[in-house]
């Protein structure tokens, strides 16, 4: 258990950083958040279904990556905080087009993760 914690803790810490460079790197912030959950999305699901078949990887390295990479550099917090804000400010037009666009665009990049992580393990 404490090596998945430590594998977790050392994952998020560098996920959390990457987004924080990303965000700061930029001023759009909408769409900064919404790319950022897409690639998460994204890897997520090539991550999960492609390493465990194509490597051996402990339990611990596999939530590190997943839980603790990609759960620290996706933020499902500022997207509602995001979509909330804008409905506060009047702006519908704005806040349901974010939403959508982020439900549907990081489903989607979880299907291509899932489809492209077959089409590897596949040629492995």
């Amino acid at each position: 258990m404490l090596k998945k914690l430590s594998a977790i803790f050392a994952f998020a810490f560098c996920g959390s950083l990457l987004r924080l460079g990303l965000t700061a790197m930029t001023n759009h912030h909408l769409t900064t958040i919404l790319l950022i959950n897409v690639a998460g999305s994204f890897l997520l699901a090539f991550i999960s279904k492609t390493l465990p078949t194509l490597i051996p990887l402990s339990e611990a390295v596999m939530a590190g990556l997943t839980v603790g990479l990609v759960g620290s550099f996706t933020t499902f917090s500022t997207f509602s905080m995001d979509v909330v804000t804008l409905l506060q400010q009047g702006a519908l037009g704005l806040a349901v087009t974010y939403w959508l666009a982020s439900l549907l665009l990081g489903c989607g990049a979880a299907v291509l993760g899932f489809r492209i992580s077959a089409r590897v393990t596949e040629r492995a």
